[in-house]
């Protein structure tokens, strides 16, 4: 990867990095300082999730962070994070006019398994950034779990040791920045898959913890071994009851899109059932905003894998747009 149109590049000065980041209060240098401004919780609404969420004076910082590191060119199969890609994209890579073999692996909470010495090293390393700079940097997107407000940590530490997440210093879950830093400062490792992909002759893409794999030839035991044996030698671990292989022929559910049985992108039946029932609920509420906020994401999600998709439903969706202004 080329870092050299990155602004953080071989940055020295702290007093840079502050104009860059448009940081006005320097305790953000600190960790102890970000990590109080961070709000762990276990969100419980579906299946169990460690959620992070920064602060508004936090996020801001975070969000210009995420802007720049978004000038790093990351190879075309890599959807973490990066703009102008979605996860329709990803699966994309997987149809074609031949019929392809799947093989999905999915990483376990991987985010909280992202040290903070990972991310150090990817500043200090990578980005060729000095000590003090790499470790501000570092600050600003890690959490150290022991000084933050948590509402419980019970629930919070009993969650990650039933993840075997031994990692209470780590990558920031709910950040801007950590989709595309979950792949940059682990890149060697997915360098090396895609190394084995392209050796075998194997399509591989990249959706944060999510990694895709199809070919028109099997794909063997011996592949997929290799694949896991990279992960845990890098100290991540796979989600055993996520992993999927798939035959040609059936249809294959890729980062949130079904590929079926014809190879061609289709729309979860689960999407459209919720498109169809708020449809119907917004018909009889038309001045309800809140439905009418849902449905437009609903369908700007169909519409991702679909592009046409939906049309007068998409059309009843916004028409009163300007009615509520």
């Amino acid at each position: 990867m080329e870092y050299n149109a990155c602004p953080l590049y071989a940055l020295q000065s702290k007093r840079m990095l502050r104009h860059l980041l448009g940081i006005k209060d320097t305790r953000l240098f600190k960790q102890s300082y970000v990590s109080s401004l961070v709000d762990p919780y276990i969100d419980t609404t579906g299946k169990p999730r460690l959620i992070e969420p920064p602060r508004a004076e936090l996020k801001r910082v975070q969000k210009r962070l995420k802007t720049i590191l978004g000038k790093i060119e990351v190879p075309e199969n890599v959807f973490s994070g990066v703009k102008g890609r979605s996860y329709a994209d990803n699966a994309t890579l997987h149809t074609g006019t031949n019929l392809r073999y799947l093989f999905k692996v999915d990483l376990t909470a991987f985010f909280p398994s992202i040290s903070r010495e990972t991310v150090y090293r990817f500043f200090l390393s990578d980005l060729k950034c000095s000590p003090d700079v790499a470790c501000i940097l570092t600050n600003l997107t890690t959490v150290d779990l022991s000084k933050s407000s948590l509402r419980n940590p019970q629930a919070i530490y009993a969650f990650l040791s039933e993840k075997k997440v031994t990692c209470f210093n780590h990558l920031i879950s709910g950040s801007p920045t950590s989709q595309i830093l979950s792949y940059l400062v682990n890149h060697r490792m997915f360098d090396e898959m895609q190394a084995l992909a392209d050796k075998c002759s194997v399509t591989m893409t990249i959706y944060v913890d999510d990694i895709t794999f199809s070919s028109e030839c099997k794909i063997t035991r011996k592949f997929k071994e290799k694949v896991f044996h990279i992960i845990e030698r890098c100290n991540y671990q796979v989600s055993k009851n996520k992993v999927r292989s798939y035959t040609k022929e059936y249809p294959k559910l890729v980062t949130g899109v079904i590929i079926d049985a014809r190879g061609q992108l289709a729309v979860k039946n689960s999407l459209q059932r919720k498109i169809i029932i708020e449809h119907t609920y917004l018909r009889k509420q038309p001045d309800d905003v809140n439905s009418r906020r849902r449905l437009r994401g609903l369908v700007t999600a169909a519409r991702q894998v679909k592009k046409d998709i939906y049309p007068t439903i998409r059309s009843f969706a916004f028409e009163k747009e300007h009615h509520h202004l």
